[in-house]
């Protein structure tokens, strides 16, 4: 993400500097995005990438392949009690 920043920014902060402020601005974030659904009600995908090579390891010919991953969402919320 630093060489990202610095190639915007070349006058920004070293590597050092920015993993410090990055930190910290991390633990004032929550980057947990809570959906109440019923599990199972939905399907969640997105591509995962660049296209891949695989080998058929019964002809040996090279294929160019692309994939996405898919979740299905559930949630279980455990709320622990205090006396």
């Amino acid at each position: 993400m630093w060489k990202q920043y610095i190639a915007v920014n070349p006058d920004g902060y070293r590597s050092s500097q920015f993993d410090h402020h990055y930190k910290t601005w991390g633990k004032r974030v929550n980057p947990v995005m809570l959906m109440n659904h019923k599990a199972g009600d939905k399907m969640y995908v997105d591509y995962a990438g660049k296209t891949r090579s695989i080998i058929d390891k019964d002809t040996g010919e090279i294929k160019e392949v692309q994939f996405s991953v898919a979740i299905l969402g559930a949630r279980h919320t455990c709320m622990p009690k205090f006396l």
